[in-house]
């Protein structure tokens, strides 16, 4: 991978990191940083990222359910 590419894939774990909010994408990103480095830094953060976004998704997922049937 050349250098260009590297910094990409790093790059795009910080913003998933730190801003991300959907699951697959933060996946994607954890996914090829894991190819670039299996060991790298940023992965226990993307992870826990990961399983913080996933839970708002079930939550949110949830109250429009939740307010899908009591308004009907």
């Amino acid at each position: 991978m050349c250098e260009l590419q590297t910094a990409l894939v790093i790059g795009r774990a910080r913003y998933e990191g730190w801003l991300g909010t959907e699951p697959e994408e933060i996946a994607a990103a954890a996914e090829a940083l894991s190819r670039l480095e299996r060991d790298h830094p940023l992965l226990p953060e993307l992870e826990r990222r990961l399983s913080r976004a996933r839970q708002i998704k079930r939550l949110l997922s949830y109250c429009g359910w939740r307010a899908k049937h009591l308004l009907s």
